[in-house]
């Protein structure tokens, strides 16, 4: 039951819709704010089976409380919006998020809003022009961005950190978010500063300091022209032409007969099942009949989907039968709140069918209503060979659903960075869809808890960690190395 939810992904060039009058200068009261944090907190504390997943309930309870203690005085809605943001971010839940508007009333204010003309990429708390969206040629991708508005860098994105849901302390998916599209310069504006200009210094691959200043074009209308005009963005420009290409192909087996190897790309776990499940079911058959000595299984930027198809997977490289999840719950079966989800129809109407009764506080998902509950029974097609996983922060909900239970069980080698998912367990993006009654600010709110088939002393605050770190540099995102497969061919060759 458990699917990805993506929150605050922009595309780089938007359709422009019409204006209407910004609601943004509103000054909210204290009862009112109040009453929208108490709603809140209320849902999160009956329905959320991981609000104390990754803190113990004394700890959050005092977040809570220490929110709530500031809205003692009228406040902005800016202001306010980030105290909501803040305690979503506490859940350190990768499936629960807010937004300060509904998608369609926020899609027509973000193209009012004067943001950032670059888009940005992070890596190890440094960010690295990715698209220049302006006319100044001498910006090029992979320039260091060194400070903003004399912030530095840094020190922007650390402060961002406790807005942005994610699940546990994972670092890794919070800077893959922060790369996503224009997400980075949103959350600026929402959260740092909504000023007239930007003043931003950065440091050429020679080491070379230059600041320029931006006032003008800095709406999406504007500088979304400038990102084709400008010559800066040629090489750039290409790899997203290749890389929208290869994503009208999630699911892709690449044969290196001379090294005895495969590279099998899982970019995501949702869309056509039965296309993906062939796919599956065609690869793993060539790989036995061309005697494949070593699989790369990429499952880097796969951001999930469901983790039955995840399951299908993980038949193909066990070798007895193996549970993939042992567990999933929900915490009430109020059909009030159930009514404000996004629960399946048939779930509403047949409770019973899909959850046992009450038993300690949880109401057990039935084993067989769901694919990925059941133990799973290796395929006869199933790999024999040595197994590598590449993965990074953008591995999320079902595919580091997968990561976790195939470390668990020693299946391969994983390369990479941290996966962007929790080892042992996480709440889904099956959930409650609100809207706070005074504010208007919306937010999802995770309903069901997996527990995942993973055992060991493990950290529950990190998600699957890589036996071998690999992080692309900004040349190598260029070069189109950016899963780390090339990393991974030099390892297979010396082992």
């Amino acid at each position: 039951m458990k699917r990805y939810f993506i929150f605050l992904i922009f595309c780089l060039c938007c359709a422009e819709k019409p204006r209407a009058q910004n609601p943004e200068n509103r000054v909210l009261t204290p009862t009112a704010m109040q009453q929208d944090f108490t709603y809140l907190r209320k849902i999160l504390e009956d329905t959320h089976p991981g609000l104390y997943a990754h803190q113990s309930k004394d700890g959050m309870q005092y977040k809570m409380d220490s929110l709530y203690a500031l809205l003692n005085a009228p406040m902005s809605f800016y202001k306010f919006y980030g105290i909501i943001a803040n305690l979503i971010s506490e859940i350190q839940c990768e499936h629960t998020s807010c937004s300060p508007y509904k998608d369609e009333v926020f899609q027509t204010q973000v193209r009012q809003y004067k943001l950032i003309p670059f888009i940005l990429h992070f890596s190890n708390y440094k960010a690295y022009v990715a698209i220049n969206r302006t006319k100044d040629a001498t910006i090029h991708a992979g320039d260091q961005i060194v400070s903003i508005n004399r912030h530095p860098i840094d020190s922007i994105e650390k402060a961002l950190f406790k807005y942005i849901p994610a699940e546990a302390g994972i670092i890794t998916s919070r800077e893959r978010m922060l790369s996503n599209g224009m997400a980075f310069n949103i959350l600026y504006y929402l959260f740092i500063e909504r000023p007239e200009y930007f003043n931003i210094v950065f440091k050429s691959a020679n080491g070379e300091l230059k600041e320029r200043r931006f006032a003008n074009e800095l709406t999406l209308k504007e500088n979304d022209k400038n990102i084709f005009g400008n010559a800066a963005n040629k090489k750039v420009l290409a790899v997203i032409t290749n890389n929208e290409k290869e994503a009208k192909n999630p699911w892709s087996l690449r044969l290196i007969k001379d090294k005895q190897t495969a590279v099998l790309t899982v970019r995501e776990f949702s869309g056509n099942k039965k296309k993906m499940y062939d796919t599956f079911a065609q690869a793993f058959a060539i790989l036995k009949k061309e005697n494949i000595a070593n699989l790369i299984i990429d499952l880097a930027y796969n951001p999930g989907g469901d983790e039955a198809c995840a399951a299908e997977l993980f038949s193909y490289l066990i070798n007895k039968p193996t549970k993939f999840m042992m567990a999933e719950y929900t915490i009430t079966d109020n059909d009030d709140y159930f009514k404000m989800s996004d629960l399946p129809s048939e779930v509403l109407t047949n409770k019973a069918r899909f959850l046992e009764p009450e038993k300690n506080g949880k109401f057990m998902v039935r084993e067989k209503t769901q694919g990925e509950l059941p133990i799973v029974e290796p395929k006869a097609t199933r790999f024999t060979g040595k197994i590598y996983f590449c993965i990074n922060g953008g591995t999320a909900s079902a595919a580091s659903t997968l990561a976790a239970v195939a470390k668990s069980n020693n299946l391969g080698t994983f390369v990479g960075e941290e996966s962007g998912g929790s080892f042992f367990g996480g709440g889904s993006s099956v959930g409650l869809n609100l809207i706070l009654p005074n504010s208007g600010i919306t937010a999802h709110t995770s309903i069901v808890y997996s527990v995942f088939a993973t055992q060991g002393d493990y950290d529950k605050n990190r998600g699957v960690l890589p036996d071998y770190q690999f992080t692309p540099t900004f040349d190598e995102l260029l070069s189109g190395n950016k899963s780390g497969i090339n990393f991974t061919l030099k390892l297979i060759e010396k082992k």
